[in-house]
C-alpha cells in the first residue's frame, strides 16, 4: 500500500509539473523581429497589451551582427547606455527567461539603435 501512495505521489508530482510548464509562455518581442521600430513606441506598446509571468520566457528574433539584446538597470534604459549590463545576448534567437517578479529593462547596444526605439521593459508578475 505504501508502494501505491510513492507511485501515485510522484505521478502527481510529475503532472503538476508539466501542468506548470505547459503554462508558461514564449513572447516573441514586438510579434516578429527585434529591429528598429517603425515609431519609437512600438514595442512599449507591444509590452501594454500582454502580461509577463514569472517562468515565461521573452523570444528575441534578429539578424546576427546588426543586433543585439542587453538587459540593463532602469537608468540606463532609460539614458540608452550599457555601462554595466547584466546580461548581452548576441545570439538568434536570443531567450531570456523571467525567472523573478519585477521590472527588467533591455536595449539594442548597437550605434543608436536604442535611441531609434529598439528598447523594452516589462514588468514581471507572480502566476499564482
Amino acid at each position: 500500500m505504501a508502494r501505491l501512495g510513492t507511485i501515485l505521489l510522484t505521478l502527481l508530482a510529475g503532472f503538476l509539473l508539466s501542468a506548470s510548464r505547459a503554462l508558461a509562455a514564449d513572447h516573441v518581442v514586438g510579434g516578429s523581429v527585434w529591429s528598429i521600430p517603425p515609431s519609437a513606441d512600438l514595442y512599449s506598446a507591444w509590452a501594454a497589451n500582454r502580461t509577463f509571468l514569472v517562468g515565461d520566457n521573452l523570444v528575441y528574433r534578429f539578424e546576427i551582427g546588426f543586433y543585439d539584446v542587453v538587459q540593463v538597470s532602469r537608468r540606463e534604459y532609460e539614458d540608452c547606455t550599457t555601462d554595466d549590463p547584466f546580461r548581452t545576448s548576441r545570439a538568434d534567437p536570443a531567450v531570456v527567461p523571467l525567472d523573478a517578479v519585477g521590472v527588467r529593462y533591455f536595449v539594442c547596444s548597437v550605434g543608436n539603435y536604442c535611441s531609434l526605439g529598439v528598447k523594452l521593459y516589462v514588468t514581471v508578475q507572480n502566476p499564482h
